[in-house]
């Protein structure tokens, strides 16, 4: 302050206002200047003191805006995974993490002594002969392997940043198919995980929920297309990058149908239940390995009938969630594979495997809506990932 100033007189001091804006109205606070008061250096003094004192007792307003943590938070770990669409990130989380949820479920199968109880009931006494045996647990140990890495190779900053991790991932999954005239590799085959998985998958549908018709069609069908997808997808990996998206992205969606219709499964079953008309049919002996001989004698005595060949005789079996391990698993053929609903005329007919082909349609749908959904995003590439048209190198340094 200078010496002109300290000299005012108090006949010339002035008091005014000072408009504060804090993201709101306007307000006046008034000021009144110490020279007013005489101004000497103790009444400013004291002045000041009282000021300070009455401002400890406002309460003191924000001086920046509230800032939404949640939505800064799924931007920047939206930002940090290379995503540039802000659905990418959601769609990444609930598909995504819905197929890696659903794999670190099962992996309790893997444990050979606990796998016969983690299936539906009745499924391990067709699949206890070696043939299935063998296929089913290469099938749980590959498609849940390859279940939980493929999921990584779809985020941009893998590939942006650490490209060496996603051909590490992708080599892993991959089997590499050798030129027969040079013993060297010519490329990239097929994903060893899950296309041997589903195919040993497709073998054992041939027991699975019961082995019904409609049930092996819509296995048969899920495994060519992974397949399918697949091998596209690899064959265009170094001389497409457009097409290579395409194709590995169907091929994932394709393999988590299975997820989609065990959900579907859940409901479904529950449905069917409470409509009570329900059954789904069983061959005699499936039925006495799951039951003890004096309730098989009581609800299916045709087959312990002298005489009968169990291995020969179907039976109806009621399918509800409420009456035990038999009828929980009938609910789940009912729904999954083929079933008998009860009508008023007495006729029965088989339908599809509903949930299977529900999901499979869904998906089928889903990933095509996608793709198109997210064409103009992907035009360009710059080195191991697809820009869109307007984008410069700059901006993945910004």
């Amino acid at each position: 302050m200078s010496a002109a100033s300290k000299s005012r007189p108090a006949s010339q001091a002035r008091t005014g206002t000072t408009k504060s804006v804090l993201y709101g109205p306007e307000t006046e606070t008034s000021f009144i200047s110490p020279y007013a008061l005489g101004g000497d250096a103790e009444t400013s003094e004291a002045l000041d003191s009282r000021s300070r004192a009455e401002l400890g007792r406002r309460p003191l307003e924000p001086s920046s805006p509230p800032r939404d943590t949640l939505l800064n938070g799924y931007r920047s770990l939206s930002w940090l995974l290379g995503f540039r669409q802000s659905y990418s990130l959601v769609n990444g989380v609930i598909w995504g993490g819905a197929l890696i949820g659903f794999c670190l479920a099962r992996s309790f199968t893997m444990n050979v002594s606990r796998t016969p109880s983690l299936l539906v009931p009745g499924e391990w006494f067709w699949l206890s002969a070696p043939i299935y045996k063998v296929n089913i647990f290469i099938h749980i140990y590959l498609t849940t392997i390859g279940g939980i890495f493929s999921v990584f190779q779809f985020f941009p900053a893998i590939r942006r940043k650490n490209v060496l991790l996603h051909r590490l991932n992708g080599k892993f999954l991959t089997l590499r198919v050798c030129d027969p005239a040079h013993g060297m590799p010519k490329g990239y085959g097929v994903l060893f995980c899950l296309v041997v998985g589903n195919i040993c998958g497709a073998i054992v549908a041939r027991r699975s929920i019961g082995g019904e018709l409609n049930v092996q069609s819509a296995y048969y069908i899920l495994a060519i297309m992974v397949v399918y997808s697949g091998l596209l997808g690899a064959y265009y990996v170094k001389r497409d990058t457009r097409l290579h998206r395409r194709w590995m992205l169907r091929m994932v969606v394709y393999f988590s149908t299975i997820v989609t219709a065990r959900l579907i499964v859940l409901a479904a079953r529950e449905i069917v239940t409470m409509i009570g008309t329900y059954y789904s049919i069983w061959r005699c002996d499936e039925i006495i390995n799951l039951l003890e001989s004096p309730d098989v004698q009581n609800s299916f005595p045709q087959c312990v009938a002298p005489g009968a060949n169990a291995s020969a005789l179907w039976v109806a079996v009621h399918a509800s969630t409420k009456r035990g391990p038999l009828y929980l698993a009938s609910s789940v053929r009912a729904t999954l594979g083929g079933h008998l609903p009860v009508v008023p005329d007495l006729l029965t007919y088989n339908l599809a495997g509903m949930c299977l082909w529900i999901a499979t349609l869904m998906h089928m749908a889903g990933v095509e809506y996608y793709l198109y959904q997210t064409d103009a995003s992907n035009q360009v590439r710059f080195g191991f990932v697809l820009e869109p048209l307007d984008w410069v190198e700059e901006d993945i340094k910004s």
